[in-house]
């Protein structure tokens, strides 16, 4: 019988003659065997030269031919971590990514330093519901109106919030932004679309698997991210903050256009791991 060691080393070889980094492949091989037989790594590890079991098949064929086609491992698995917390992921939602744990940090940071007993939120465009989960189960008095344009996604989020027993913290709503919205709030939280529509060509096969809706927002990419700038003035309390996520090379942007909006004023980016600023955090006055 096949060892289970040669049928994984095969798994990665087929990944990455279809054009899967070695890197990736490393980790998507050994997260797809111990996802379907319920191991961890280690297990994985120790039973390397015994044969590969049986309840492996089909599923790991099919999910490898699944990633030979550049899909997401995450929606092979149907779950990506965030904040250490496990997310539900489907293609109606973008994949969450671990540079948007900074607009969770700020946040949490404002509401403590801040002192606020109860503290409003609202997040825009919510997805998977990574930023609105996240923020509700760290900051156990917190009310969070989370928006979405999908109703497939806001379902997903649902789940989500289910899952991490914050479903009772949290209102979802299909709107664009905060629109029909009646409450002001004391942070707005957003990863909004980004993408110039004019890189499309150059996202990786995997990335144009996620939802454009979550990925392009017209030929500069600031759409979007005017339109939640344009939100923060109308739906934060005087004082209050945005922390919103925006594109490489898009800095400059985001300080000409808060600069255009009288009512707000930049406080700081923050840098992600690479030293790229990532996330804004704006005051309205």
């Amino acid at each position: 019988m096949t060892s289970l060691h040669a049928t994984l080393a095969s798994a990665r070889s087929r990944l990455v003659s279809a054009g899967i980094g070695p890197d990736e492949a490393a980790i998507d091989v050994p997260l797809f065997a111990c996802t379907i037989l319920g191991w961890d790594r280690a297990r994985l590890l120790s039973q390397q030269s015994q044969p590969a079991p049986a309840s492996l098949e089909p599923q790991f064929s099919q999910w490898i031919s699944r990633r030979m086609a550049h899909e997401p491992s995450a929606y092979i698995v149907g779950h990506r971590e965030f904040w250490g917390l496990a997310f539900a992921v489907t293609p109606a939602v973008l994949i969450p990514r671990p540079e948007t744990e900074l607009i969770v940090e700020e946040a949490i940071e404002i509401v403590r330093a801040a002192q606020m007993p109860s503290p409003e939120i609202a997040d825009i465009g919510t997805g998977s519901g990574n930023l609105a989960v996240s923020l509700a189960h760290s900051l156990h008095t917190s009310h969070v109106t989370a928006t979405d344009v999908s109703r497939d996604a806001l379902a997903i989020a649902r789940q989500n919030a289910r899952t991490h027993a914050v479903d009772d913290r949290i209102v979802f709503v299909e709107t664009t932004y905060l629109d029909g919205v009646e409450r002001d709030f004391d942070v707005i939280v957003a990863n909004p679309p980004y993408v110039r529509a004019g890189d499309k060509p150059a996202l990786s096969r995997a990335v144009l698997h996620e939802p454009a809706v979550a990925l392009f927002s017209g030929e500069d990419g600031l759409i979007a991210v005017e339109g939640v700038l344009d939100t923060a003035v109308e739906w934060l309390t005087p004082g209050g903050w945005l922390v919103m996520e925006f594109g490489f090379g898009q800095a400059d942007a985001i300080e000409r256009l808060v600069a255009g909006r009288s009512a707000l004023r930049l406080d700081r980016f923050r840098e992600d791991l690479q030293g790229i600023e990532r996330t804004a955090v704006v005051q309205k006055r």
